[in-house]
């Protein structure tokens, strides 16, 4: 029973450790964004911008190896702890409301977060560049490129992430074997 209990105690850690990762993203994410717009003592430096994707995405995998850990945890609290039968009902319960997506707002909220601030920073980072006496250098192209895979690299780590969930739950947890 006490072993079951210290499970959740993790789950609980784990959770609040998730949750801080999606308040740095925002405050490191901010402070990058205040330095790319000379909210200090220095010029501008829009090109910092570029790198929000890389940011989040730093983040966010952290952030997914939490969710994963919560969901082996509970998993074998649910299938493999013989103490207290209540905390493996509610493990079973709030296996069915993952089931049926309850759970996930928070991570749909993250991932909207990382791209959203990702989007925004073309129009700032970008936009001077339009101005007709300003001229695109090869600098810039690859700035913009840089960009592009820093987008692209959020939304291969949410479909990676997607399917390391799904086979944590089909994993056979008492043989280590998939089902």
């Amino acid at each position: 029973m006490a072993a079951a209990e210290l499970l959740k105690q993790e789950i609980n850690e784990t959770m609040k450790s998730e949750h801080d990762l999606a308040k740095w993203k925002l405050i490191v994410v901010a402070g990058l964004g205040g330095a790319a717009l000379g909210l200090g003592k220095d010029q501008p430096h829009y090109w910092l911008m570029l790198c929000i994707p890389f940011v989040c995405a730093y983040i966010d995998l952290h952030s997914y190896q939490y969710q994963a850990r919560i969901m082996v945890l509970a998993r074998f609290i649910r299938e493999e702890s013989h103490g207290d039968p209540t905390l493996k009902a509610y493990e079973e319960r709030c296996k069915k409301c993952r089931e049926g997506k309850a759970f996930y707002m928070g991570q749909y909220a993250n991932l909207s977060a990382s791209v959203g601030l990702s989007l925004l920073a073309p129009a700032f980072a970008v936009v001077p560049f339009l101005e007709p006496q300003r001229k695109m250098t090869p600098g810039a192209f690859l700035a913009i490129f840089l960009w592009l895979v820093g987008i692209a690299l959020i939304v291969v780590l949410w479909n990676y992430h997607t399917r390391v969930i799904k086979r944590v739950n089909q994993i056979d947890v008492a043989t280590h074997r998939a089902a």
